[in-house]
């Protein structure tokens, strides 16, 4: 297990690294972001090696049928910032766009 060894580590499958190289790194999305119709929240830490800013950015632009979108960019966190001391940003973050109401476009 990966928490009894020193020090101790965090284990992940290895399907969803398969399916970065396989399908989203090779060009072969496995839907079009383009076809999301409902309020969406992306988030993003500074440091995440694993989710370069640039492939974000291009995510983000692709939501064009989003009738509400947001990137928050949550500092000094990894590809775990979930699990990292900011992630409190990140939940609050979460909790502040859940608790938005959606408002008509004037």
């Amino acid at each position: 297990m990966g928490s009894k060894q020193s020090p101790p580590v965090l284990r992940a499958p290895n399907g969803v690294i398969q399916d970065g190289r396989e399908y989203w790194s090779s060009g072969k999305p496995l839907y079009d972001p383009g076809q999301i119709r409902v309020p969406t929240f992306l988030a993003h830490a500074e440091w995440d090696r694993d989710l370069p800013s640039s492939m974000l950015y291009a995510y983000f632009e692709k939501l064009g049928n989003a009738p509400y979108k947001r990137y928050v960019e949550i500092g000094e966190g990894t590809h775990t910032v979930i699990m990292e001391k900011n992630r409190m940003q990140l939940f609050q973050a979460v909790q502040q766009f859940l608790d938005e109401e959606l408002k008509p476009d004037l």
